[in-house]
């Protein structure tokens, strides 16, 4: 497992940053972890994005087993 530094931005912007990373070419699954503090409206917010933007900027899609390589 390994992890990277904090990556903040629209969803466009911290697919940028991930592709930039070496290491997510030779990775099949990516966690990412949230706060404990924000409000629940924050993480719809974030999910949704996740989910809506940042997933097919990263080449991946619902109902898929990893990122596309």
């Amino acid at each position: 497992m390994m992890f990277a530094e904090d990556l903040t931005g629209t969803s466009e912007e911290i697919a940028e940053q991930l592709y930039a990373q070496a290491s997510l070419q030779e990775v099949d699954e990516v966690a990412f972890a949230l706060p404990f503090s924000f409000e629940h409206e924050d993480y719809v917010q974030i999910l949704t994005g996740m989910a809506g933007k940042l997933g097919p900027a990263l080449e991946w899609a619902p109902g898929s087993d990893h990122l596309a390589s």
